[in-house]
């Protein structure tokens, strides 16, 4: 079956996108930080929800509900000041976690368990991914370029463009997440490491909040 893409633009597509996908980025930081203090299991939940997320805003893109979104200043602002105020929250709760670690000490990782706590970490993903309002207007600057009118439908276009890129990315962030917790007892039991790790965790997400503040909705 031949996807209803140009090749040509399909190629420089895999290229600029395996550029994107090994800049680090909320999405990133997220999995690197479950895999290390609890465990592959926690990054691979981490990876799902954030994959989940990139299949839905391809989808949504495809359908043009993205574009109503980055069109609207007032639907735009509402979804840029969440996904600002959902990471500002998440460094916060690094930091604490950064601070409670470097008073008590650090404790080896610990594995996930229970599913209360894999859907809570799938969620979380989730979330990080979907109200973050700078993957919206990727999916609207970014994707457009590589669509050929010429060849069919632009949605399916996008659609199959999108979930490339969510396929890709979620294989990465796999690397990232078996790397990481290959080295999360030795990381997780050092207060020193645990300490500036997660502290820096927390001012990184925090600095990801205030870069998406300022966002605009340029997108063609």
């Amino acid at each position: 079956m031949t996807l209803p893409l140009d090749p040509h633009l399909f190629k420089l597509y895999l290229v600029a996108a395996t550029v994107l996908i090994l800049i680090p980025g909320p999405d990133f930081l997220l999995v690197l930080g479950r895999s290390l203090f609890e465990g592959r299991q926690a990054g691979w939940t981490a990876i799902g929800g954030i994959t989940v997320g990139n299949t839905i805003h391809s989808t949504l893109a495809a359908a043009g509900i993205s574009a109503l979104v980055a069109a609207s200043p007032t639907l735009f602002q509402v979804l840029k000041l969440l996904g600002a105020g959902y990471l500002a929250w998440l460094g916060a709760r690094a930091l604490v976690a950064a601070y409670h670690h470097w008073r008590t000490g650090a404790a080896p990782a610990a594995p996930v368990t229970g599913n209360g706590r894999t859907r809570q970490i799938f969620l979380q993903a989730l979330g990080t991914n979907m109200l973050n309002a700078k993957v919206i207007l990727f999916y609207l600057a970014f994707v457009p370029q590589f669509v050929s009118p010429a060849l069919g439908s632009v949605a399916l276009q996008t659609f199959i463009l999108g979930l490339t890129l969510a396929v890709g990315g979620g294989i990465y962030l796999g690397v990232v997440a078996a790397f990481a917790a290959r080295a999360a007892n030795r990381i997780a039991a050092n207060r020193w490491f645990r300490t500036a790790i997660e502290a820096s965790s927390g001012v990184i997400f925090i600095g990801f909040a205030l870069r998406l503040v300022l966002v605009e909705r340029k997108f063609v």
